[in-house]
């Protein structure tokens, strides 16, 4: 792994993702059980997806450990990192969860260091990558949005950019 990326990433710190479509950086957002109206079923809350036009919430990455490509992290949001952690549901998709116990490293693949932050593959603990599943039904705001899973969907690249 390059020494930058080592001595920048491989520790604990906040940051923010985004996917990565083309040369945007497509925010990530926590869906709300308010986001549709007609969609069929309630969404809930805090489950993770990608657009919308708030910028991505700030995470905790807690470094756990490392491999010769990979930097291994407890994903959490709140003021600490036993606030609300990132999980797998039994169906694949990425969400962050308050009560339920999560235990499981997020492994971060870095590919590029760049002057916005660590261009990179995110994948679960099983070493899948992170994809993006278009949401057909348009959200209420009229935003594009797509849900993240790691057992299906379209892969993309992320931008892990730590904040201070």
């Amino acid at each position: 792994m390059d020494e930058n990326i080592q001595a920048q990433f491989a520790k604990s710190f906040r940051g923010k993702l985004y996917m990565r479509a083309s040369n945007w950086h497509i925010p990530l957002r926590l869906s709300r059980t308010s986001d549709k109206f007609n969609w069929g079923i309630t969404p809930q809350d805090d489950w993770l997806q990608a657009g919308g036009r708030q910028d991505s919430p700030v995470m905790n990455f807690r470094f756990d450990s490392q491999t010769d490509d990979r930097l291994h992290y407890h994903i959490s949001i709140g003021r600490n990192s036993e606030g609300s952690k990132l999980g797998v549901s039994r169906n694949g998709y990425l969400g962050f969860y308050w009560h339920a116990e999560v235990t499981d490293c997020w492994k971060v693949e870095p590919l590029k260091l760049t002057d916005e932050g660590l261009v990179c593959h995110l994948r679960d603990h099983r070493d899948w990558r992170v994809g993006a599943l278009k949401d057909e039904e348009p959200h209420r705001s009229g935003d594009w949005m797509a849900w993240l899973n790691v057992d299906e969907g379209e892969v993309y690249t992320f931008l892990l950019k730590p904040v201070a």
